[in-house]
C-alpha cells in the first residue's frame, strides 16, 4: 500500500487519479481551492476505496506555498509517510489567441501551472528526502515537447515550463532515493474542458471539438493505465520516467482514422460537436 497526495483533484483527471489509486488499495489525500469540494470529494472516493484504503482532503491553493507545505503536513501526520505526489492542478484558457485572454486567465496559469508546480514539487522533495524516499510526478501538457498549437500561446508556454523544471530537477535528484517522472495525461473531457468549449464562439468551438474527438478521451479511460503505469515507475525506482497516454504513432493514427471514426466525445454533456 503506497500513500499518495494528488493536488487538483476534486474533479477531473485528478479525481480519476484518486479514485483509481484508492482502488488498488492506496490511501490518498486529495486537494482542492474549496473546502466544500474536498469534502464532498473525499466521501465519495471513500464509497470506492479497496482493501481498507481511505481517501482524506485538505483544502489548498497551490500558488500559496505555506498552503502546500500544510498538505503534506496533513498527509504525512494522517498516513505516517508520503510515497507518491503528484502534482495535478492547474488551469487551461484554449482556443483563443494572446489578446484574447484576459489579465486574470494569464495570472491563474502562470500561478496553478507554474508556481504551483514548483511550490509542490519543492515541497514534496523536501519532505521525501526527510523521510529517506518518494516518487514526484509533474503533469505535462499540449506544447510541452516544443510543438506550436495556436489558440495554446499561454497555457501552452506554461507546460512547456513545467517540462522544463522538471527535466532539471530530474538531473539535480540523480540516482537518489528521491525520484521525479513526468504524466501527459492526452486530451481529456474535463468540468474545465466543457466550461472553455462553451465559451468559445463559432467557429472556434466546432474546431475545437473536432480536434478533442479525434484526440481526446475521458477521464475513466485514460486514469486506470495511468495510475497503473504510475505504480509500475515507483515498483521499479524509475528516475525520469516519462508516462504519455498519447504516443506520436497513437495521434498519428487517431487523425488516419478520423474520417472513419465518427466519435462525438461531447453527446453525453448535451455538448453535440455536430
Amino acid at each position: 500500500m503506497s500513500n499518495v497526495v494528488i493536488t487538483g483533484s476534486t474533479k477531473g483527471i485528478g479525481f480519476g487519479y484518486a479514485r483509481e489509486f484508492l482502488k488498488r488499495g492506496n490511501n490518498v489525500c486529495i486537494a482542492g481551492r474549496h473546502a466544500m469540494e474536498v469534502v464532498k470529494a473525499v466521501e465519495t472516493l471513500n464509497k470506492e476505496a479497496a482493501d481498507g484504503a481511505k481517501a482524506i482532503g485538505q483544502p489548498c491553493e497551490v500558488s500559496d506555498v505555506g498552503q502546500v507545505q500544510a498538505l503534506w503536513d496533513r498527509a504525512a501526520s494522517t498516513f505516517g509517510k508520503v510515497d507518491i505526489w503528484v502534482n495535478n492542478a492547474g488551469f487551461a484558457r484554449t482556443g483563443v489567441s494572446l489578446l484574447q485572454h484576459t489579465a486574470d486567465e494569464i495570472k491563474s496559469m502562470v500561478e496553478s501551472n507554474v508556481i504551483g508546480t514548483i511550490n509542490g514539487s519543492q515541497v514534496a522533495v523536501r519532505g521525501m528526502k526527510a523521510q529517506g524516499y518518494g516518487h514526484l510526478f509533474n503533469t505535462l501538457g499540449g506544447g510541452s515537447d516544443g510543438r506550436v498549437y495556436p489558440g495554446m500561446i499561454c497555457y501552452s508556454t506554461t507546460k512547456r515550463a513545467i517540462r522544463y523544471f522538471t527535466e532539471v530537477l530530474i538531473k539535480e535528484l540523480g540516482k537518489g532515493t528521491v525520484r521525479a517522472g513526468m504524466v501527459s495525461p492526452g486530451v481529456n473531457i474535463s468540468e474545465g474542458m466543457l466550461r472553455e468549449m462553451k465559451a468559445l464562439p463559432e467557429p472556434e468551438r466546432k474546431k475545437a471539438m473536432w480536434a478533442i474527438n479525434v484526440l481526446g478521451d475521458y477521464v475513466e479511460t485514460t486514469t486506470p493505465w495511468l495510475v497503473d503505469q504510475m505504480l509500475a515507475t515507483v515498483a521499479a525506482g524509475a528516475q525520469g520516467k516519462k508516462i504519455a497516454w498519447m504516443s506520436g504513432g497513437k495521434i498519428m493514427a487517431r487523425f488516419l482514422m478520423a474520417g472513419f471514426n465518427k466519435r462525438d466525445l461531447f453527446a453525453r454533456y448535451d455538448l453535440s460537436a455536430a
